[in-house]
């Protein structure tokens, strides 16, 4: 229901961004004209789930439209993103699971009629980064030790539908939450789920895990960038969005590991575009009321 929703929803933006063809804006001063009304248009979506009449009160953005984000590894996540996105929020786990999702909304993508190469799967990650592989050990543990059981549970009812995990017992077997995972973020419940059941956790032992997850990048400098550059390299990611785990490991990230990317020819050292849609490659979007006139006048 929430994809059918989404796709409704999603509808009614593209079409209000679209409301004003590029030009409509005249902003004559002297002839008083601010719009040419030719040129804005009423939506009238009357859906399912919405009814919106339209226009925007706002002119198109430079970008055309904001680049479409989505975070879903489901089923149903992987072909509502394959199908309208342009950029996947992806789970980082495996490199193995990364390079299999990857290369499954790639071929979901192409067989929606899309380019491939115009659908950004981005990892997101917290690297965890010291000057040895000791110094970088020891930094995750401190970030372990930050989480106490109850914000353990807080994090690990968001993928059960903000289920209350505090009325179990905490060193009872996992408890059988299935269905409120399947109705809530399907990927993640179902792989709490799954290493729960194949290592015989505790609901303790699951909430700590799951609240701290290792990763795969911890480690120093060179590693990270190691390991960067085979996801990106080898189907695993089109980029990444990175979060800071620890206090100043942003600035350690980008003192110390984007050099090495940079020496690598891997990361730009100038942006090319002014919008986040140019510096991604993505082509502007052409307002459809322009292509319908353009397709019109050519016969």
């Amino acid at each position: 229901m929430r994809y059918k929703i989404a796709t409704e929803y999603l509808d009614v933006v593209q079409g209000l961004w679209d409301s004003w063809e590029d030009d409509a804006q005249v902003g004559d001063k002297a002839s008083g004209v601010f719009v040419d009304p030719d040129k804005l248009h009423r939506l009238d979506h009357k859906g399912e789930f919405f009814q919106v009449r339209g226009p925007l009160n706002i002119k198109r953005s430079r970008q055309g439209q904001p680049v479409i984000f989505q975070a879903g590894a489901s089923e149903d996540g992987r072909n509502f993103a394959s199908k309208r996105a342009n950029a996947i929020f992806a789970p980082a786990q495996t490199f193995e699971d990364v390079q299999e999702y990857y290369r499954d909304v790639k071929v979901r993508a192409r067989g929606f009629g899309r380019d491939p190469s115009e659908l950004f799967v981005l990892p997101g990650i917290g690297p965890v980064i010291g000057s040895t592989e000791a110094e970088a050990e020891a930094k995750f543990q401190e970030l372990s030790a930050l989480v106490s059981i109850e914000d353990a549970l807080r994090m690990l009812g968001r993928s059960f539908n903000d289920h209350d995990f505090t009325v179990y017992d905490l060193d009872a077997p996992f408890p059988n939450v299935g269905a409120i995972g399947w109705n809530s973020n399907q990927s993640q419940s179902l792989k709490v789920i799954n290493a729960a059941r194949e290592e015989n956790l505790t609901l303790r032992q699951a909430a700590l895990r799951f609240a701290t997850p290792r990763g795969n990048f911890v480690g120093t400098p060179e590693q990270i960038a190691d390991r960067l550059q085979l996801w990106f390299e080898s189907e695993g990611a089109d980029g990444f969005v990175l979060f800071e785990p620890l206090p100043r490991q942003f600035d350690v990230f980008v003192d110390h590991v984007v050099p090495i990317l940079q020496a690598r020819g891997l990361l730009r050292e100038e942006y090319e575009g002014t919008t986040f849609r140019e510096n991604l490659g993505l082509p502007f979007p052409v307002n459809r009321y322009t292509e319908q006139l353009r397709i019109k006048a050519a016969g």
